[in-house]
C-alpha cells in the first residue's frame, strides 16, 4: 500500500496529498471531501516524482523538495520553472549543516508547511526550523525540538504537514493524522489516514491573497474570523442563518469595533481615541488581519499598528481610501526584550538622511528592529495587496525595497511625487486606485 510522502494546500481551495508511488489525492479544502485519488504526478509538469516536502510560498510560487534538491513551481504556468532543480543548501540560507553531530538539513527535509503568517516551518527528524519569508532565511535560535513547541504533535518522523488556512492544520505520520487547532495551539483530533479521512471545512480563499478574493469569499472569511473571536463588527450587525451569513452582505462596507484583530489594535494617529475602523471593504479587512499575523509572528511582541487612514481619504469618492480598500501604515508599537518600543515610519525611516548612493535608508545594521518590522509589513503588502499590477495581473517577482509598484513608502523607486508624499507612511491597497464610474 502506498504511503504518504508530502502534502500541500493551494490557493485554489485544494489540498494535495502525494504518495510514494508517484500518485496523489486531491481534497476540496472548502468541503473537506476527497475529490479524486490515484492521480499521476505527471500532471505536475516538471516534477520527476512525488516530493519529499511541498510548500506554498506565495505570490504564485511553491517549492518542492526532493532529497538535496528543490524545485520552484509556478502556479500561473502550472509547471516547474526553468533552471530547476537547484541544491537546497545555497537556496535556503540558515538550514542546519550538521553542526555538533546533528543531521544535515541540506540533504533533505521530511515536511514543510506555510503557516499563513510570513513563516514556513520545515521539519526533519525530531526537530523543526522556522523560515522567514521576508528575510528569506531560517530565523535565529533554530532548530528546536518538535515536542518542545508543538503541543501533542507527533514528536518525530513526520511524513507531511498541511495548513489549508482557517482554524485547522494537519500533521501526518505512518498512516495516521492529527488535526491541529491553530487557535488553541494544540492537537484536537486524530485517527487513521484512510478512506474516511476528511478535512474540516475551511472558507474559500483562505490561502489566496486578499487582492484576489471575491466579495463572497471575503465575506465568508470575515465571518469565520468573527466566529473565532478574532474581531467584532459594530455595523452591520453580524447575523448567522441556517443557510449561511444573513448580514452583512458581501457588497457592504463594515465597521470593526474595537479596532483590533486578534488583540492587535489599529490606532488612527489623526484621531487616537477612535474606537472603530469604519467604511471598510471586506477584502481589506482580510488583508488587515493577515498583516497582524505577519507582523506578530515572532519577536518582538507587537501590540499596536499606527495609521493615518483606513476607509477615508482626501481624494474623490471613488478613491481606494474612501472605498475602504487602503491602509496608510505609519508606525508599529510593542515590546522587545522587556522594553517598550515605537517605530515611526516618519521618524525612523522618512526623516533619515540619504547618503550618496543609498537607495533604502533603513538598515538592519543601524536599526535591526525597525528594519525587520517595516520590511515585514512591506513584504506582507506585496503578497496580500496590489504589488506589480492589479489583481491577477500581479506577476512574480514581487517588488523589492527601492522598487516601484503599488506599495508606496519613503524610499519608493517609482514616481518622485509619490515618494515625496509617502515619507511618513507605507501605503497598501486592494484593487484599483480609482474605481471606474458606474
Amino acid at each position: 500500500m502506498a504511503q504518504l510522502r508530502s502534502a500541500v494546500s493551494w490557493p485554489n481551495d485544494k489540498t494535495y496529498l502525494f504518495l510514494d508511488d508517484d500518485t496523489y489525492d486531491r481534497y476540496d479544502s472548502v468541503t473537506g471531501v476527497r475529490e479524486d485519488s490515484g492521480l499521476g504526478i505527471d500532471r505536475w509538469e516538471g516534477l520527476p516524482r512525488s516530493p519529499d516536502a511541498f510548500v506554498w510560498w506565495g505570490a504564485g510560487k511553491a517549492y518542492a523538495f526532493s532529497g538535496g534538491d528543490y524545485f520552484r513551481y509556478d502556479d500561473p504556468a502550472d509547471r516547474v520553472d526553468p533552471d530547476y532543480p537547484l541544491p537546497v543548501g545555497p537556496g535556503w540560507p540558515g538550514l542546519p549543516a550538521g553542526e555538533g553531530g546533528g543531521p544535515d538539513w541540506r540533504t533533505g527535509i521530511d515536511a514543510a508547511v506555510n503557516w499563513g503568517n510570513g513563516k514556513l516551518y520545515l521539519f526533519k527528524g525530531d526537530a523543526y526550523v522556522r523560515y522567514d519569508i521576508t528575510a528569506d532565511r531560517v530565523d535565529p535560535g533554530y532548530p528546536v525540538k518538535i515536542a518542545d513547541r508543538w503541543t501533542g504533535v507527533f514528536p518525530s518522523g513526520l511524513d507531511a504537514v498541511s495548513y489549508p488556512g482557517g482554524r485547522y492544520a494537519y500533521f501526518f505520520r505512518g498512516g495516521q493524522y492529527q488535526r491541529f487547532d491553530v487557535d488553541a495551539d494544540a492537537v484536537d483530533a486524530s485517527g487513521p489516514l484512510d478512506a474516511s479521512f476528511r478535512l474540516a471545512p475551511t472558507p474559500s480563499g483562505a490561502v489566496a491573497p486578499a487582492r484576489l478574493l471575491s466579495p463572497v469569499q471575503a465575506n465568508r472569511l470575515m465571518a469565520d474570523l468573527i466566529r473565532r473571536g478574532v474581531l467584532t463588527l459594530k455595523s452591520p450587525v453580524f447575523v448567522d442563518g441556517p443557510a449561511g451569513i444573513v448580514s452583512p452582505t458581501p457588497a457592504q462596507r463594515v465597521v470593526v469595533s474595537p479596532p483590533t484583530f486578534g488583540g492587535i489594535r489599529y490606532t488612527n494617529q489623526i484621531a487616537p481615541a477612535a474606537t472603530v475602523i469604519d467604511n471598510l471593504d471586506q477584502r481589506m479587512l482580510v488583508a488587515l488581519y493577515r498583516l497582524t499575523r505577519w507582523i506578530n509572528s515572532s519577536a518582538p511582541d507587537v501590540t499596536e499598528l499606527l495609521h493615518l487612514g483606513i476607509g477615508h481619504g482626501n481624494g474623490p469618492a471613488n478613491d481606494c481610501h474612501n472605498e475602504g480598500r487602503a491602509l496608510d501604515l505609519s508606525g508599529i508599537v510593542g515590546e522587545a526584550d522587556g522594553a517598550a518600543f515605537t517605530r515611526s515610519v516618519k521618524q525612523h525611516w522618512g526623516s533619515l538622511p540619504r547618503p550618496p548612493g543609498v537607495v533604502v535608508r533603513i538598515s538592519p545594521t543601524t536599526d535591526p528592529l525597525g528594519y525587520g518590522l517595516f520590511t515585514t509589513a512591506f513584504r506582507c503588502a506585496t503578497f496580500e495587496c496590489e504589488a506589480t499590477a492589479i489583481g491577477a495581473a500581479n506577476k512574480w517577482p514581487m517588488p523589492e525595497l527601492g522598487g516601484a509598484g503599488f506599495v508606496i513608502y519613503p524610499d519608493y523607486g517609482g514616481s518622485a511625487a509619490l515618494r515625496a508624499a509617502h515619507q511618513d507612511h507605507i501605503h497598501l491597497q486592494v484593487g484599483v486606485t480609482r474605481s471606474p464610474p458606474p
